[in-house]
């Protein structure tokens, strides 16, 4: 159990986090799995998983830089500010 001065702290710092809030959108259908988004991640946002389609694990830590958008040749990722986590369609 967290004391009240630990949560405020923690509240505080959560508050002034330097990455914005991201979330994703792959596209399954669009994406041919070839790994560049991943690959130009500078913050390791993406990981291949099973199939061969990136997953974004690590949403928090985007900088919004836009390579995996501009370099995606299919045009398979949509970045949503505002929103954390991940959705796929």
């Amino acid at each position: 159990m967290l004391s009240k001065k630990t949560k405020v702290k923690y509240t505080e710092k959560k508050k002034k986090s330097k990455y914005p809030k991201v979330g994703f959108v792959v596209f399954d259908k669009w994406c041919k799995r070839c790994g560049i988004c991943s690959e130009l991640c500078i913050h390791n946002v993406f990981r291949i998983d099973e199939d061969g389609y990136p997953r974004p694990v690590k949403p928090v830590e985007c900088n919004l830089c836009g390579f995996c958008i501009t370099r995606c040749p299919d045009f398979a990722l949509r970045m949503i500010e505002g929103k954390s986590g991940e959705h796929s369609a």
